[in-house]
């Protein structure tokens, strides 16, 4: 019961705190995120009250393994949003295109980091639900991303396309293997 509780309170602070002022400003790549991130501390909270790990420990592991990457890139965000981006308020409302640090392999770390983790949580939960429930909140965080993107070329113009086209949206290898063949 208590879970249920809990996950009513989440979404009751997600729609009146997130979504209805990013609704009024019609923010679509906002409106994503704000829906992923409900699913995902929904999946958090059922998963540790409800439907406890699941019975492959490999799997286990392997979700757990990706809390450290998932966790690298949502904290590399923040850090690189707040200093580099010369914020014009709180942390997101960036002035500044970031090519730098964690914005050099991939466009969208924090989306990438929230979707690393519903697929931990997906992986140690091993359940029918919680894996639509993650897939649901991977594809709205997806979502975000091609929204944001979107948003950043009217925000920041033909410098936003460019760097579109040097930085992958989510592959990490891939921005990896990049950044690696750079002088």
């Amino acid at each position: 019961m208590w879970a249920y509780i809990i996950c009513a309170v989440i979404w009751i602070a997600i729609v009146s705190g997130w979504l209805i002022p990013v609704i009024r400003k019609r923010i679509v790549c906002e409106i994503y995120m704000a829906c992923g991130l409900g699913i995902m501390f929904s999946l958090i909270i059922l998963g540790q009250m409800i439907w406890k790990s699941g019975d492959i420990l490999p799997l286990v592991y392997i979700g757990c393994a990706l809390y450290v990457p998932a966790t690298t890139f949502v904290i590399s965000t923040f850090i690189s949003l707040k200093h580099k981006g010369k914020p014009r308020s709180g942390w997101e409302h960036t002035t500044m295109l970031i090519e730098s640090g964690v914005f050099r392999i991939v466009r969208h770390p924090l989306y990438l980091g929230s979707a690393l983790f519903t697929i931990g949580i997906i992986l140690i939960i091993q359940s029918i639900p919680s894996t639509i429930l993650g897939l649901v909140a991977i594809f709205c965080f997806w979502m975000a991303s091609k929204k944001e993107d979107e948003f950043n070329i009217k925000k920041f113009g033909d410098d936003y396309k460019k760097y579109m086209e040097r930085v992958p949206l989510w592959n990490f290898l891939k921005g990896l293997k990049e950044l690696k063949k750079k002088p």
